[in-house]
């Protein structure tokens, strides 16, 4: 085949591919503009004749033949349906979804890199259902509600606690390189310190896993993970009681806590 001949085909192949772009129109997806973008919910594209013509993630777009569709947007506890979405050829169709709630988690290690710890976001009430799972980094479309959000980083996860999942918001929870929290457990009879005459052990909150301990001396003072603990107290003065435990003690990164065990 000569030049002229593979000029006439190449010419003829881009008059046929510009033939058919100007037989389909573009629909966009567009879920609160940035905040939204790239979130891991497609939605199903759904033609006239019930079947599914394709998908598309909020901030990008599809070609579709010039018709009427529905959009069904699946998003965590819920899904947004909208109908009568037309298509026409060379035009794209914008269609605005903003009463949803966006939640994203990012973590970043010592070099600034996302290591893709699992993530758990549950309800807030008891039992605390999960409601979904996904990996640090991604970003996933919610109904509006409020949740507890638990990420797998070391050494024993990190929570937030009573997120709201507002509409119209994204709620970027933000992990960087972990600062341990600081606990001071503060021993004391008829409101009088006693350090010199106490053992402090430090357990996983609602375990017998020991995390770290101090014997009787000036304080018990722990520098300790963000988490949540229990302060066991063995009390070696021989008055009062002979033991006392604080549950429940829970440890932001960086935080200061203070916690008063009564022995009387």
């Amino acid at each position: 085949m000569g030049p002229i001949r593979l000029l006439a085909v190449a010419a003829l192949l881009a008059a046929i591919s510009i033939a058919h772009a100007a037989q389909t129109g573009n629909l966009k997806l567009d879920v609160m503009g940035d905040d939204g973008a790239g979130a891991n919910n497609p939605a199903h594209v759904i033609a006239a004749d019930g079947k599914e013509a394709g998908q598309v993630i909020a901030g990008s777009s599809i070609a579709l033949a010039p018709g009427e569709y529905k959009i069904v947007l699946p998003i965590v506890g819920g899904q947004i349906v909208k109908h009568g979405v037309a298509i026409e050829a060379g035009r794209t169709h914008t269609v605005l979804i903003e009463n949803v709630a966006v939640l994203q988690v990012s973590v970043k290690d010592k070099t600034g890199i996302d290591p893709g710890f699992g993530v758990t976001v549950t309800t807030t009430d008891p039992p605390h259902t999960k409601v979904a799972s996904f990996i640090s980094g991604d970003k996933y479309l919610f109904a509006p509600s409020q949740v507890d959000v638990h990420v797998d980083a070391p050494p024993q996860g990190y929570d937030w606690h009573a997120v709201p999942l507002a509409p119209g918001h994204r709620a970027l929870l933000t992990l960087d390189e972990v600062a341990k929290a600081e606990l001071l457990v503060q021993p004391v009879m008829s409101k009088i310190p006693l350090d010199s005459s106490t053992r402090v052990v430090i357990l996983r909150a609602g375990t017998q896993t020991k995390v770290a301990e101090s014997d009787p001396g000036s304080e018990h003072r722990f520098k300790l993970e963000p988490g949540d603990y229990d302060a066991y107290v063995e009390n070696r003065s021989g008055k009062g009681k002979p033991f006392a435990t604080a549950a429940g003690i829970h440890l932001e990164s960086g935080a200061k806590v203070e916690r008063t065990v009564p022995l009387d």
